[in-house]
């Protein structure tokens, strides 16, 4: 378990170095969820990088999915992503939240 932080901390560190800024191609794009939720997502090469409420960041891989792009976090996180908006799950809830991407964050 241990290993799997440390190896996530490690391709955090090395991401972040390849992002780019708001506004440009592969930049962050950006979301307002039904409950609130405020998200800032950095899609990547087999993963993204989520952003929680500007306070928890989450390293998640890409997983199988029938529909849209899906992605799962190490603690049950998944978000669903369908166009333009996405579906947020955590472990702690029981429905995911429905979201919609913003141009910029508010």
């Amino acid at each position: 378990m241990k290993l799997r932080i440390i190896a996530a901390l490690a391709g955090m560190g090395m991401l972040a170095g390849c992002m780019q800024p708001i506004g440009t191609p592969g930049g962050s794009s950006f979301y307002e969820c039904s409950q609130g939720t405020r998200l800032r997502v950095d899609y990547r090469d087999r993963g993204a990088i989520v952003r929680v409420n500007d306070s928890q960041t989450i390293v998640m891989r890409a997983a199988a999915s029938l529909q849209g792009e899906s992605y799962e976090g190490l603690a049950g996180q998944r978000l669903q992503r369908n166009g333009s908006s996405v579906q947020w799950n955590t472990a702690a809830r029981t429905a995911p939240e429905t979201c919609r991407q913003i141009a910029v964050p508010r």
